[in-house]
């Protein structure tokens, strides 16, 4: 099983008192196998014993149950990196294109206005999907593999 938040926080937290498995378990009233399992993330203390343990440790009851919020953060910046670079990528293939294809827009502007939002809005759309997948790709190894890195360290 992956090892939770909680799981690293309580670790860290109990070694930062200076307590051992077994005093905190003693403190507890629990064995000091499961903290270990808890310290493993194999499985979580009941809600009396985060009451506890956030006392013992004088850690906060929120700080210690951040972990949904911190995958919430997690797919909020995979989300944010992904619009970032479809935005990136629609822009430079929008200016490759125009450039590659100048000559085709030479006398745009002796168009009226109609015709020129309608060459915007076909060029829009042809454009558009060419940069889902590569932001697509660009936001999925965000969250599976770079935030997931950065938290660890």
């Amino acid at each position: 099983m992956e090892k939770s938040i909680l799981s690293l926080k309580l670790k860290e937290y109990r070694r930062q008192k200076g307590l051992t498995q077994e005093e905190l378990a003693e403190l507890l009233e629990v064995s000091d196998k499961s903290i270990s399992k808890w310290e493993l993330g194999n499985g979580y203390p009941s809600k009396k014993n985060m009451l506890k343990i956030s006392d013992l440790l004088n850690v906060s009851l929120e700080v210690l149950m951040i972990e949904e919020q911190a995958e919430d953060n997690r797919l909020k910046r995979s989300f944010k990196y992904a619009l970032i670079s479809y935005c990136i990528i629609f822009s430079l293939t929008i200016i490759i294109r125009g450039i590659k294809e100048a000559d085709r827009y030479q006398d745009i502007l002796s168009k009226d206005l109609g015709e020129i939002i309608k060459i915007v809005i076909v060029n829009f759309g042809q454009n558009i999907y060419l940069s889902i997948v590569p932001a697509l790709i660009i936001g999925l190894v965000f969250h599976f593999y770079l935030i997931p890195r950065q938290q660890a360290e």
